[in-house]
């Protein structure tokens, strides 16, 4: 009986020490993510669809585009979407991020944020993200990502005070 209680504090502080070297902390764990959704947007921006591809998660993704019919769920889908993109725009940017809001439980994240993006050299527009990422093999995968243009001077807010 004292053997195993001698025993267990030498295994205990093994399993700790284990568990310490393969953890991540919170703020280096935010920062990973920060650095994927950056590396998402410019593979985007470069209309690179492997480059978006590899930043996916493999058991099952999906991103909702700005138009209700743009909901992606296969690599064939995200490519013919940014194919359509492309078409269109011809080129397409984004610019540094803003309003960032970086959440890490365990092996989950999200991400939201508002980027600015400009499309076929028009003017930029701001467009606000929300993204769930899984962190998997060493590294964060985005299993969800959504994103809308919001008004500017539309909020219940302005609405109410502007009849008053």
């Amino acid at each position: 009986m004292t053997y195993s209680r001698f025993l267990a504090i030498p295994v205990a502080l093994a399993l700790a020490s284990c568990a310490s070297t393969t953890s991540r902390s919170a703020p280096d764990a935010r920062n990973m993510v920060q650095q994927q959704v950056e590396k998402l947007l410019d593979a985007y921006a470069a209309n690179n669809p492997a480059g978006v591809l590899a930043l996916l998660d493999q058991h099952g993704f999906v991103m909702y585009g700005s138009d209700v019919a743009e909901v992606v769920h296969t690599p064939a889908q995200l490519r013919q979407l940014m194919t359509d993109d492309f078409a269109l725009w011809k080129t397409a940017r984004f610019g540094a991020l803003a309003n960032v809001d970086i959440r890490v439980e365990g092996d989950a994240a999200s991400a939201f944020f508002d980027v600015p993006f400009s499309a076929g050299g028009r003017s930029p527009v701001t467009v606000r993200f929300g993204t769930t990422w899984r962190y998997d093999a060493g590294h964060w995968v985005l299993m969800q990502s959504s994103n809308t243009v919001p008004t500017t001077g539309s909020s219940a807010h302005d609405l109410i005070n502007r009849h008053s």
